[in-house]
C-alpha cells in the first residue's frame, strides 16, 4: 500500500538539458577561470605558447571545439552555424561549475567569445581577429583561402608535409596568409596545427558552406577587447570598421607584426591583451 503523501503527490516534471558535445580540454593555473577557444580547423594546442603567461593569474581552460582536436564530432544535422559551438562551450563551463568565466578566442573562437558576451554568460571577452565582420567579398575570400588550402593539403602525405615544413620557405608558403613570422615556427607544431585542414573532420564543409550564418553578435555590457593583427591576410584588419559599427563599446587594438593567429607570432603580447581586459572586469 502506497503512503498517502506519495499517492496524492503532484506529477514530477523532469527538465532535460539538450545534449551538447563533450569538449576535450586542458586545465592549468589558479585564479579566476578563463576559457580559451581556437579557430576553425585548429585545436587547443594553438594556445600553448600563451598559457604560461595566463596561468599565473587564471585557472586556464583551453578547449577543442566540437569536430576539432580530440573532441567529439558535431551533430549529424549541424548546419555550419556557430550557435551549437557556443552552446557546447557554455555547456562545458556549466559542467565544470564555472560561473561567468572570462573567455578569449581567435577567429571562429573570437566570434564565439563575442557571442558569449552578448549572452551575458562571461565576465569579459577578448576576441583576436574575430570572424563574422566581413563584407560579402571578404567572406568569399576567407572561404576560398580555407577551401583551397584544405584541397592542397589533402594531396600531401604526412611525410611530404613534414619535408615542406622543414624549411622556412615551405613554412612561409603554407602559412604565410595566417602568420606574420612562419619561419620562426616549430615545424612539428605547424604540422599538427594543419591537420585540421589536411584531414578535416565532420562539420568543416558545413561551416564553409554556411559562413553567411556567422552573424555578428549584439552589443553587451561585458568588458570586450578586440585585437587584430596588422598582418592578417585571411581576415584583413579593414574589417575593424564594421566591427566598430556593430560593437561601438568594444576596445580595439592593432597587434603589430602579428598575423591571423597572433598567439603564434607574439604570445606575450596576446597574453597582455587578455589579462588587461580581464583586469578591467574587476574594476
Amino acid at each position: 500500500m502506497r503512503p498517502p503523501d506519495v499517492e496524492a503527490s503532484e506529477p514530477v516534471q523532469v527538465v532535460v538539458r539538450p545534449e551538447v558535445p563533450v569538449l576535450a580540454h586542458t586545465r592549468s593555473g589558479t585564479g579566476e577561470p578563463l576559457i580559451l577557444v581556437h579557430g576553425i580547423t585548429h585545436r587547443r594546442e594553438a594556445w600553448d605558447t600563451v598559457t604560461p603567461f595566463l596561468e599565473k593569474e587564471h585557472d586556464v581552460i583551453a578547449v577543442d571545439l566540437p569536430g576539432h582536436g580530440d573532441s567529439e564530432d558535431v551533430a549529424p544535422d549541424f548546419d555550419g552555424s556557430p550557435t551549437p559551438l557556443v552552446d557546447a562551450v557554455e555547456g562545458l563551463a556549466r559542467d565544470l561549475g564555472l560561473e561567468r568565466p572570462h573567455v578569449a578566442g581567435n577567429s571562429l573562437g573570437g566570434l564565439i567569445a563575442l557571442e558569449m558576451a552578448a549572452r551575458g554568460t562571461v565576465a569579459s571577452a577578448t576576441a583576436l581577429s574575430p570572424a563574422g565582420f566581413w563584407s560579402p567579398i571578404g567572406r568569399t575570400w576567407a572561404r576560398g583561402v580555407l577551401s583551397g588550402a584544405s584541397a592542397a593539403l589533402r594531396h600531401m602525405s604526412p611525410e611530404r608535409l613534414d619535408r615542406v615544413l622543414a624549411g622556412p620557405a615551405g613554412r612561409a608558403a603554407l602559412t604565410g596568409l595566417i602568420m606574420a613570422h612562419p619561419g620562426r615556427q616549430d615545424p612539428e607544431v605547424l604540422a599538427r596545427g594543419l591537420q585540421g585542414l589536411a584531414r578535416p573532420r565532420e562539420g568543416f564543409a558545413a561551416m564553409l558552406a554556411g559562413l553567411d550564418r556567422w552573424t555578428t553578435p549584439k552589443r553587451s555590457d561585458v568588458p570586450t577587447m578586440v585585437g587584430w593583427g596588422n598582418r592578417d591576410y585571411l581576415l584583413p584588419r579593414t574589417q575593424i570598421r564594421r566591427l566598430r559599427q556593430v560593437l561601438p563599446d568594444a576596445h580595439v587594438v592593432v597587434l603589430p607584426s602579428c598575423g591571423h593567429i597572433p598567439m603564434a607570432d607574439d604570445p606575450a603580447l596576446v597574453a597582455e591583451v587578455i589579462l588587461g581586459n580581464a583586469r578591467l572586469a574587476r574594476v
